[in-house]
């Protein structure tokens, strides 16, 4: 073996040896057990209490008080043909974004519980 491979060798098997009885930890010190059924509050716990507009969305939509994203999709290109571009969730109301083909960007808003296009700007 020459020199260089002798180095390489031995901080490979410091670094193995400093580090290879570490594990990631939680904060907390809670171990999960990963068939325990607090598996998914667990993971909820994970994301800090952040609830985004797409969990808003997917969770009204879980629950059937909302229609799905993709019918308020529909809805707005069935009123406003052209190309999709972007969507966003408030509340209520989905807010559709659509290139049309005379290349105006139009922002139509669906109602999300009845899926009828509301309005347009």
């Amino acid at each position: 073996m020459t020199q260089t491979s002798t180095w390489i060798a031995l901080t490979i098997a410091a670094a193995a040896f400093l580090f290879g009885g570490l594990a990631p930890a939680r904060a907390d010190g809670i171990v999960p057990d990963p068939g325990a059924a607090a598996a998914p509050a667990l993971l909820q716990e994970a994301q800090w209490g952040y609830h985004s507009e797409q969990d808003d969305a997917r969770d009204a939509v879980r629950s059937g008080r909302v229609i799905s994203p993709g019918q308020a999709k529909q809805a707005a290109l069935s009123r406003f043909p052209g190309k999709f571009l972007d969507m966003s969730f408030g509340g209520q109301t989905y807010h559709v974004k659509i290139r049309t083909p005379d290349n105006r960007v139009v922002v139509v808003a669906v109602d999300a519980v009845s899926g009828r296009v509301v309005g347009a700007r």
